[in-house]
């Protein structure tokens, strides 16, 4: 009998790629709404928990729309606090009620954006929008839950198959092939991670349940401006076809804060679960494989 794991979002861009790896080994219970779970109602979390024999859940449900998060700033009464804070209060209070270990999905946007060297697991969060705001109380609420945790933070998931929600790299490549590409930003950093890499990270944590932070991310940190020029390299298009922006100038005119600079070391990660994080050519060259 495989081992039970309760998780929210199973059915999204990670989730799901996890459950397609993975659910040969695991019996994976998605708790959304299609199957009665409200996270911001903890009734529902209970309900359908207490005839589930688990030892761990993963947790990846969030409010992820930064822009629609910002209209929110500092509205605790909105959407995003109720379902990233709120509700991760409501998952860890499971947690404890069934003696599960936690695997707390979280983000790159949880940083300033200021720092020039890569990121790591004992930078303090330094949140600038409502979004990483939202993410980083979540995370504070995880730390110091009691619970056993794992504080698993992504940032720009990628992969091949998936039509529900487009990722970056598929924005890119739609943008390159109708003609509608912005220019990309040449002056800000970002990590982009290949999904496959995660999914490995999540069932090394449901196995060993390391506590504590760690940071799932890719090992290529790029500007937006070198990701679009790469994914035009390998997916056939012009490279002229991708032209350049500046955060500079965009953010003169735009209210919305933008942390500059996501480099995030996954070295810590890479060392203790023996995973090799896959590179940026690397990852391109495996979706392209995959049939992306």
């Amino acid at each position: 009998m495989s081992d039970v794991i309760l998780a929210t979002g199973a059915t999204g861009l990670v989730g799901s790629r996890f459950v397609e790896l993975f659910g040969d080994q695991y019996t994976i219970a998605n708790m959304d709404l299609t199957t009665g779970v409200d996270i911001t109602k903890p009734q529902t979390l209970a309900d359908f928990a207490s005839d589930k024999s688990a030892h761990t859940l993963l947790h990846l449900a969030a409010f992820t729309d930064t822009a629609a998060a910002f209209k929110e700033q500092g509205d605790r009464s909105g959407i995003c606090y109720r379902v990233n804070v709120e509700g991760t209060q409501n998952i860890i209070d499971l947690c404890r009620a069934k003696n599960l270990h936690l695997i707390h999905v979280s983000t790159d946007f949880v940083f300033n954006g200021e720092k020039k060297d890569p990121y790591t697991e004992n930078d303090p969060a330094s949140p600038i929008e409502w979004y990483g705001e939202t993410k980083a109380m979540a995370e504070d609420l995880v730390a110091k839950s009691g619970v056993s945790y794992s504080i698993v933070r992504i940032a720009y998931p990628y992969r091949a198959l998936f039509d529900a929600k487009p990722d970056l790299v598929k924005k890119i490549r739609l943008g390159l092939s109708n003609g509608t590409l912005f220019p990309q930003f040449k002056d800000t950093t970002i990590t982009p991670t290949f999904i496959d890499d995660i999914a490995k990270v999540f069932d090394f944590m449901v196995k060993n349940k390391p506590q504590g932070i760690f940071h799932a991310v890719g090992s290529t940190s790029l500007s937006p401006f070198e990701l679009a020029q790469k994914i035009a390299v390998v997916f056939g298009f012009d490279k002229e076809l991708v032209k350049e922006g500046s955060l500079t100038s965009y953010l003169a005119t735009n209210p919305r804060p933008f942390a500059r600079h996501l480099s995030l070391s996954n070295a810590k990660i890479s060392a203790l679960s023996k995973i090799t994080m896959k590179s940026i050519d690397e990852g391109l060259a495996e979706i392209k494989k995959q049939g992306a």
